[in-house]
């Protein structure tokens, strides 16, 4: 190997090494931050500290908020949803997600909108200076029962609003997670009103210890065609993914322009809020940081993101009333409930471009789930993503057995006819290959097979990460060791090396690799390759380190049956016997093979006909360049620029008069 390579390789291992350590830092904070949270003085000082929203300060506009309103909390209760409502801008004050809890260890439930007081969901919000302010007014009851609450509010001289929220219920169900919203604003002045914008808050979610890019946490708009999101990572600064590579200063809020938008959400990494409008389209949306923990070593864990939806009202009457009605679904990030609602909203996972990838992985790895949990307990999604991954391996068998035989075919070559070829042709590469496309040509063996089966492992490998990332089934999932198939497996009785948390599973998964490289044949005799593919497991090592557990345990069994084909290639190799291809035509090498011959022949011979495009090219600048060289020599000539031979002395000789 030339040095050049090994520089190159030095660098590779050094950036693999710098994700490994910063991911892993992170996640040591990350548990500091869990730490910080559990004690009641801490979620104290927690809520004390939450900023409010930059479009509540506006205290000169005909919307700034009322103070010292006597707050009174009404309840909507079902089995999956404990809504809590408030009178402050008559709106929801937070959603308990009875089957979801709040952490690992105990049995309070995941709470979406928790933040301080003037942080509400589905508050109505008037455009003021550009932006959204919310509005935080004493809203009066008009009526309260255990399935229905509406508050009333009256702005003299300006809006008579009418809030309604219930809990959805027989064909009004979109999931047991949906809550009815109505809305209703009448102009009781005396003058039309026009060109007024209404927004409904989407309410505000905190990030979660996983997303340590804060690639989940976002704002989203769906116009029926495409969603658009404002991730969180926009509002922090950034200092690059390499040495000041790809560094971004932080914004403070982000305006969303999507016209015709049927949609808006706000989600992190396994919840989301969906608001669904019935009779009215949106117009744009907004997007913005509250500050939640300014003790995070993180930058992306200060900060949870707050959303609002935006409604163009048109012109009102006197006397008219504007309607707005709409689903506002409050739940984990399910695809089977996020589909169901009926508008695409299966978006809000985020796959991208594998999402026909994740898409059908998420599908088939709930109904393995639903079919095994009566038998595997609590580690049924573990045994999930193992059957998950045998299924796979089965679709991809007949790639897999091709490549096999062709790779038995190229080691049993390698021994033979094109070690002889390498001996022979010994110094000239360019022989070399040819003479070694020839014997594959005769026996009948593509050296490409092998890749295929490669290549399509990489989009499954990419759904999977973004599938098992996103997914709420697997958080706080158990699985032999592993407390959350969601987060990387620290045992936290298990010591850290120079503050880098120890994960068993990626170091056992670099130990499968390590031995299915070790057996796997190479069939090229290239002593770099060799290298670089021994190198494998410990760039594997650095690079799924902090990468969720399901998915590294996906990869352990794929390893691990990678084995057991490479064992069937050693083992079918010793007695497979070579035969040549019998000739019907000349094959896709062999064509390949003598139009490169023809190529390098016609350019020996200077045949300009058999010549491709660019060789023409090439040889028509090379004429051109030569004869203006040679008219330049002829002009010169005689003179003193004239170019001169050297004597055998090494003096020039003398110049003509």
């Amino acid at each position: 190997m030339d040095k050049k390579s090994t520089l190159i390789g030095v660098i590779l291992l050094c950036a693999a090494f710098y994700f490994m350590v910063n991911p892993s830092q992170r996640a040591a904070n990350r548990t500091d931050e869990r730490k910080l949270e559990d004690s009641s003085k801490a979620r104290q000082e927690y809520v004390e500290k939450s900023s409010k929203p930059a479009s509540l300060g506006n205290k000169s506009s005909a919307y700034a908020p009322e103070s010292n309103i006597k707050e009174e909390i009404l309840s909507l209760k079902s089995d999956t949803l404990n809504v809590h409502l408030t009178n402050r801008g008559g709106a929801i004050r937070d959603v308990e997600l009875l089957k979801y809890r709040r952490q690992q260890d105990s049995k309070a439930p995941y709470v979406f909108n928790e933040g301080d007081k003037d942080t509400l969901a589905m508050a109505m919000a008037f455009e003021d200076a550009g932006r959204p302010l919310t509005l935080i007014r004493n809203f009066s009851l008009a009526k309260a029962d255990d399935k229905t609450v509406v508050y009333k509010y009256i702005m003299p001289g300006k809006w008579e609003i009418t809030r309604e929220f219930s809990l959805a219920s027989g064909r009004e169900l979109y999931s047991p997670y949906t809550i009815k919203v109505s809305t209703r604003v009448k102009n009781i002045s005396k003058e039309t009103v026009s060109g007024e914008k209404i927004y409904l808050t989407l309410g505000s979610l905190p990030p979660t210890a996983g997303d340590i890019y804060g690639s989940n946490l976002a704002v989203g708009l769906y116009d029926g065609d495409n969603i658009t999101f404002a991730k969180s990572s926009l509002f922090t600064k950034s200092g690059g993914w390499f040495l000041g590579l790809g560094s971004t200063e932080g914004i403070p809020d982000k305006k969303l322009d999507v016209p015709n938008s049927i949609w808006g959400t706000v989600k992190n990494q396994f919840f989301a809020a969906v608001f669904v409008p019935e009779n009215k389209t949106g117009s744009s949306g907004f997007a913005e940081p509250i500050l939640i923990n300014p003790r995070a070593e993180s930058a992306k864990m200060r900060n949870a993101i707050f959303g609002y939806m935006g409604f163009d009202m048109g012109t009102l009457e006197p006397g008219q009333t504007w309607e707005l009605d709409g689903k506002y679904y409050v739940g984990p990030k399910d695809i089977t409930s996020l589909a169901s609602l009926g508008a695409r909203q299966d978006l809000v996972m985020d796959f991208g471009w594998s999402s026909f990838v994740s898409k059908p992985l998420a599908l088939l790895m709930g109904i393995i789930h639903s079919a095994i949990e009566p038998i595997a307990g609590s580690w049924a999604w573990g045994w999930a993503i193992v059957i998950l991954t045998l299924i796979v391996k089965a679709v991809l068998w007949p790639l897999t057995a091709a490549q096999i035989r062709s790779s038995q075919k190229m080691l049993k070559l390698a021994s033979g006819p094109i070690k002889e070829i390498r001996e022979k042709y010994k110094g000239d590469q360019q022989k070399i290959g040819q003479e070694t496309m020839k014997i594959y040509s005769e026996y009948g063996v593509n050296p490409l097979a092998g890749c295929l089966p490669a290549l399509i492992q990489i989009p499954v490998f990419i759904g999977l990460f973004y599938m098992l990332q996103s997914s709420s089934d697997i958080r706080f999932a158990h699985f032999l060791w592993i407390d959350d198939l969601s987060q990387p497996d620290t045992i936290s009785a298990l010591p850290s090396i120079f503050g880098i948390p120890l994960h068993i599973l990626p170091i056992l998964n670099g130990i499968i690799t390590f031995v299915q490289m070790s057996i796997t044949p190479m069939p090229s005799t290239d002593k770099t390759q060799a290298i670089v593919f021994r190198f494998l497991p410990l760039l594997f090592l650095f690079l799924f380190y902090s990468f969720p557990s399901g998915l590294i345990l996906y990869w352990c069994v794929q390893s691990s049956l990678g084995i057991v084909q490479a064992l069937i290639v050693k083992t079918g190799s010793n007695k497979m016997e070579l035969v040549k291809k019998e000739k019907k035509g000349p094959s896709f090498m062999e064509r390949l093979q003598m139009a490169a011959e023809n190529a390098e022949k016609a350019k020996a011979e200077g045949n300009f006909e058999n010549m491709s495009f660019r060789e023409r090219l090439a040889a028509v600048q090379k004429k051109a360049k030569e004869e203006r060289q040679k008219m330049m020599d002829e002009r010169l000539k005689g003179t003193l620029y004239e170019k001169r031979k050297k004597n055998p002395g090494g003096r020039s000789t003398k110049p003509k008069r």
